[in-house]
């Protein structure tokens, strides 16, 4: 008797987590914009190209780059249709970790 009156316990408090999990995400606008961190620089170039810049310690005499493509079959027109598939390939054909072809 005593290990079921444990298991709805557990059970109780399962779902209780839940429903409050549940309630946390249900408040969150999925349209509001991402908090960007205060220690990263952002800047736009004239030709449109937005840079963000953060110091980062280690490694050290290292920097990373980063090119993130607002692009993807879903911003395609009707015209546009395997552009951001092939750009995919492009972007990757050769590099370390994708040899050619």
């Amino acid at each position: 008797m005593k290990k079921k009156s444990i298991s709805l316990c557990y059970c109780f408090l399962f779902l209780t987590a839940l429903f409050f999990q549940s309630s946390v995400y249900s408040q969150t606008n999925l349209n509001d914009k991402l908090p960007v961190d205060p220690n990263v620089k952002v800047g736009k170039l004239p030709n449109g190209l937005t840079y963000y810049i953060r110091k980062n310690a280690k490694p050290e005499k290292k920097v990373q780059l980063r090119l993130v493509v607002n692009a993807g079959s879903v911003l395609e027109d009707a015209d546009q249709q395997g552009l951001a598939h092939m750009m995919e390939h492009m972007n990757f054909n050769g590099s370390t970790h994708f040899p050619k072809k």
